[in-house]
């Protein structure tokens, strides 16, 4: 298994999910729930009409190229307000977490 290469994960990213009760999907599952573009929805987030936020830290490539933030994430909730406020369909049932994860997977953990 493998090791982490940090004691908490980013902090960042953490506040982020606890702030919006990890109610946060990637520009391509957004562009998904709208049946739009992932472009359209980077174009939303500049227009302010939906919130984005990005790592500060930019994901670098094998030759040392940047290839953007590390993570990009928007909250579920803006999605669906968007969507109501244009006229597009979004699901209207709560997102399912699906069932817990077994806690067989855990036993080889070191953690």
């Amino acid at each position: 298994m493998a090791k982490p290469s940090h004691n908490e994960g980013d902090p960042v990213l953490h506040e982020l999910f606890e702030k919006f009760n990890a109610q946060l999907i990637s520009p391509g599952g957004a562009a998904a729930l709208l049946g739009v573009s992932r472009k359209t929805i980077h174009t939303l987030g500049e227009q302010g009409k939906i919130r984005v936020y990005r790592s500060a830290d930019d994901d670098r490539g094998r030759f040392g190229a940047s290839h953007g933030p590390k993570w990009v994430f928007i909250p579920i909730v803006d999605l669906r307000e968007y969507a109501k406020r244009v006229g597009r369909p979004f699901p209207e049932k709560d997102i399912d977490l699906g069932p817990p994860i077994p806690p067989e997977l855990f036993e080889d953990d070191d953690a």
